[in-house]
């Protein structure tokens, strides 16, 4: 099987990581090349939040305790089921979610801990964008999930880190203030 790209478009809440793999896709289409797009969040839609009910839990948490110990990790685990076969079939993946816990453990830099076929190339950037811009699109974009967030807006700012991945340079930086065209030649530029 030829190699295939698996791209992870990584950053905090309402830094655009779908907006600008939404226009990475079809850029990439108009040049012939073919991408699957596996979002953790339409990957499990349709389980977690009927699992958090059954939990006893509103079908938006995002945030409790609870979901961060028994949701979390099979969204993010069924994202990472579905794209082994993608690649296997010979289609590059991009994948728009922070994967935090997988970034402090390193396991985003291995693909035999992400059970992908060894010849995938791994390829990561890390979107970054003022905090206000970022609270901003977080209300805009009115998602029930993001509730949490906004309710309780300093708690949440308080707990974000830059990954240590991002700040000794493993991982790129693309500044998501750039007009889309120069963010779309950055992340053109890192896959190759």
């Amino acid at each position: 099987m030829s190699d295939t790209t698996a791209l992870f478009v990584l950053g905090h809440a309402g830094t655009g990581k779908s907006f600008l793999t939404s226009h990475f896709i079809e850029r990439q289409r108009q040049q012939g090349r073919c991408w699957c797009v596996l979002d953790k969040d339409v990957v499990s839609e349709c389980w977690s939040g009927p699992f958090l009910e059954a939990l006893g839990e509103s079908p938006d948490d995002r945030d409790s305790p609870l979901f961060k110990e028994k949701v979390r990790d099979l969204e993010y685990a069924s994202t990472l089921r579905i794209a082994r076969d993608q690649l296997e079939f010979g289609l590059n993946v991009v994948f728009p979610a922070p994967w935090s816990r997988e970034l402090a453990s390193s396991a985003l830099f291995s693909t035999q801990a992400l059970g992908f076929p060894p010849a995938t190339r791994l390829r990561h950037v890390w979107l970054e964008l003022p905090l206000d811009v970022r609270r901003q699109r977080i209300v805009d974009r009115a998602d029930p999930r993001d509730e949490w967030k906004i309710t309780h807006w300093e708690s949440y700012v308080a707990a974000l880190k830059r990954p240590d991945a991002v700040v000794d340079g493993k991982v790129p930086v693309l500044n998501a203030s750039l007009p889309l065209e120069e963010q779309l030649t950055e992340l053109e530029a890192l896959i190759r």
